[in-house]
């Protein structure tokens, strides 16, 4: 079930993730992969970004689908607008209609979804309630 890995076939990890000659480095170290998971692991991010996948939201949509509540949707929706990954549009005033939807920078983390879910049907068994029933 699991692909074999050689080591030695992968770079290391600090030579591709760290770059100085990146414009946002300033006289910092500015890593790329850090960075990344600075904006994406905040709790309930990576769902925000998983509804937006399947296209335009509404914000009550998507704290329903998740259980979010308003107050830190509201946040993780303003720091996905910020970084550029969110775009959102305002539909109608009255009454407040607002569409939440993944700008081309958003839709590019579809091939890092793709590949998440490629490793976890690969490493991670199904909880014991869901695994198949043994042939007889």
């Amino acid at each position: 079930m699991h692909a074999e890995t050689n080591p030695q076939s992968a770079p290391a990890v600090a030579e591709t993730i760290e770059s100085k000659d990146d414009p946002h480095s300033g006289d910092d170290l500015f890593c790329p992969f850090n960075a990344a998971l600075d904006l994406l692991t905040a709790r309930w991010t990576l769902h925000v970004v998983r509804a937006l996948l399947s296209g335009p939201c509404r914000f009550n949509e998507i704290a329903q689908a998740y259980g979010i509540n308003a107050h830190t949707l509201r946040e993780r929706l303003r720091a996905l607008e910020n970084e550029g990954v969110v775009v959102r549009t305002v539909i109608s005033a009255m009454p407040p209609n607002v569409n939440y939807a993944l700008t081309e920078k958003g839709l590019a983390l579809n091939r890092v979804f793709e590949e998440l879910a490629s490793w976890g049907r690969e490493w991670i068994a199904p909880p014991p309630t869901l695994s198949p029933s043994p042939e007889k």
